[in-house]
């Protein structure tokens, strides 16, 4: 199963997807900070900074490019006339804290790593090159997938052994992926079945349990899990007909949240993504809540308990 993922450059939010989803009324949820200040993350050495997750002590994690160069791995384009000048700049996992940017290497000795998510052990699970951590708990439990990119299977790491997860039968070994694990040990993500469209699915206690496509009914869809929180709300999109949309899974009901597609969400149901913060479903413009002359906010990509919003162009938002 083709993982559903954005490039490394782009919005995490920016594919979604689209459907009728069925309404439910919105999540309570904490009022909405009104002010930001914010901490510029810095980088490892070019400039090129992304934020992909944040502890509840404000520590970031995500990548960052060096200042040296390496021959880019996707070679040259046909006939380029001279191969030597194909080279970027390679990117590293950091961790962010203290007002300090700490470079976390390569898995395997490569040139490119990404920090996915942090915990409150300082823990950044870090993608490799046939797997792809995407998610972890407190307790240091890491969730992804690992295979081809056609065929991929959900796993769960914990006390340094990898463990395949279930998966529902009407995946005939099509594959699946786990997005995001909470404190309690829920695992959210998407198994394909036989057509290729992709269920949201909830792992816990051992058992796999479907939630469907989340599409209209007739419908080819693709759903994807982005975050879940320690209450068991589930943030994701799906994509249907060509069109995009965001939804908030909650106690078996869905919330269709249209055009916003939410990237990530903590435990009080305040979600962000894009330039955009949803508390109990009043939607505001992140870049209308900061000091005049701010950055201008492009998209988050994390939210903590505190409230505190990593976001490109690599930046940490503390409400003031």
């Amino acid at each position: 199963m083709a993982r559903f993922r954005t490039s490394h450059l782009a919005p995490l939010a920016a594919l979604a997807l689209a459907a009728s989803l069925p309404a439910a009324s919105a999540i309570p949820a904490a009022a909405a900070t009104t002010t930001y200040t914010i901490t510029n993350l810095g980088s490892l050495g070019s400039g090129g900074t992304a934020g992909s997750g944040v502890n509840a002590t404000g520590q970031v994690t995500g990548y960052s490019s060096l200042s040296t160069l390496v021959q880019d791995p996707a070679g040259c384009p046909p006939n380029y006339p001279n191969p030597k000048k194909c080279v970027e700049h390679p990117w590293h996992a950091f961790l962010y804290g203290n007002g300090q940017m700490t470079d976390l290497g390569t898995v395997g000795g490569g040139d490119f790593s990404v920090g996915s998510a942090v915990n409150l052990g300082q823990q950044a699970p870090l993608n490799g090159s046939n797997s792809g951590a995407n998610g972890i708990n407190d307790s240091g439990q890491v969730v992804g997938q690992y295979g081809t990119n056609s065929t991929q299977h959900a796993f769960l790491y914990a006390n340094g052994t990898m463990t395949g997860l279930p998966e529902p039968s009407f995946t005939g070994g099509s594959g699946c992926v786990a997005d995001a694990i909470n404190n309690t040990g829920q695992i959210a993500g998407t198994c394909a079945d036989s057509i290729g469209q992709a269920h949201l699915v909830l792992w816990r206690g051992g058992t796999v349990t479907d939630l469907g496509t989340l599409g209209p009914p007739g419908t080819w869809s693709f759903t994807q899990a982005v975050a879940i929180n320690n209450n068991g709300q589930i943030a994701g999109t799906v994509f249907s007909g060509g069109t995009t949309e965001g939804f908030l899974y909650s106690n078996g009901t869905i919330t269709n949240l249209g055009s916003f597609l939410a990237a990530a969400i903590n435990d009080n149901g305040v979600m962000v993504g894009g330039d955009q913060i949803d508390t109990g479903g009043t939607l505001q413009n992140l870049n209308t809540l900061l000091p005049a002359g701010s950055p201008t906010i492009q998209y988050a990509t994390a939210i903590n308990d505190n409230g505190q919003i990593v976001a490109s162009p690599a930046v940490l938002l503390n409400p003031s």
